[in-house]
């Protein structure tokens, strides 16, 4: 049996955090952002050490943490392009997430008492022109910080010579 390349668990691992999204949001009617996407960061670290671990079993000597890191890197890469992606399509088709976002914003403005409705709309208008962008970065740097930290940490535990 071969074993699945650390690309192919990478795609496994964003196909489960897409879908577990979607569950929560659609069946269980939860917000995008709220604590049930622990369960996709969950699955996001599960799948960094499942990739590590296999990699470790099907190896004949102790790999190194530099040959950990790259399989992980790749995994992890993966990932974080998959779900940038998702976000993007996501946020796409639910403008209605960004207005709700933006009233809040303007509730909050408007309460402030300190600004004119004229400086709320331009500050909504400006917000709508970066709310994508912000959100695919932030998803990335998320991403990619998150898996190359827990792929460092796993990494170095895996390495380590008995």
């Amino acid at each position: 049996m071969t074993s699945l390349s650390p690309r192919n668990k990478g795609i496994i691992t964003g196909a489960l955090m897409i879908v577990s999204a979607l569950f929560c949001f659609y069946v269980l009617k939860q917000p995008f952002e709220s604590e049930y996407q622990y369960i996709g960061y969950s699955l996001y670290v599960a799948g960094i050490i499942w990739c590590l671990a296999a990699h470790k079993k099907n190896a004949a000597t102790t790999p190194a943490f530099k040959e950990f890191f790259s399989t992980g890197f790749k995994m992890f890469v993966m990932v974080t392009l998959i779900m940038v992606v998702f976000v993007f399509l996501f946020f796409y088709l639910h403008p209605e997430i960004r207005d709700a976002k933006f009233a809040e914003n303007n509730k909050l403005l408007l309460q402030e008492g300190n600004h004119t409705p004229a400086e709320i709309e331009k500050n909504s208008e400006g917000m709508k022109r970066v709310f994508l962008p912000m959100m695919l970065a932030i998803t990335t740097f998320y991403y990619l910080f998150l898996g190359s930290l827990i792929t460092a940490i796993t990494s170095a535990f895996l390495s380590q010579k008995k």
